[in-house]
């Protein structure tokens, strides 16, 4: 454990890149957040049935 920690003690700023990665998470996480709530609900229906879409389509073909 000593190795590691002479090893980041030795990285200037190295206490920023958790700061960081933390920011790039959360400002993602809101967006997404945002972009979820404010879809329409005929774009959330679409979107909810993409998985079975295709296999529909291959059902009525094997008919």
């Amino acid at each position: 454990m000593g190795i590691v920690s002479k090893l980041f003690d030795s990285i200037e700023g190295i206490y920023w890149f958790p700061i960081i990665a933390l920011a790039i998470f959360v400002l993602f996480f809101s967006l997404i957040s945002i972009h979820t709530f404010r879809m329409n609900k005929s774009k959330e229906q679409e979107c909810g049935a993409l998985p079975f879409e295709n296999e529909e389509k291959n059902q009525i073909r094997e008919v």
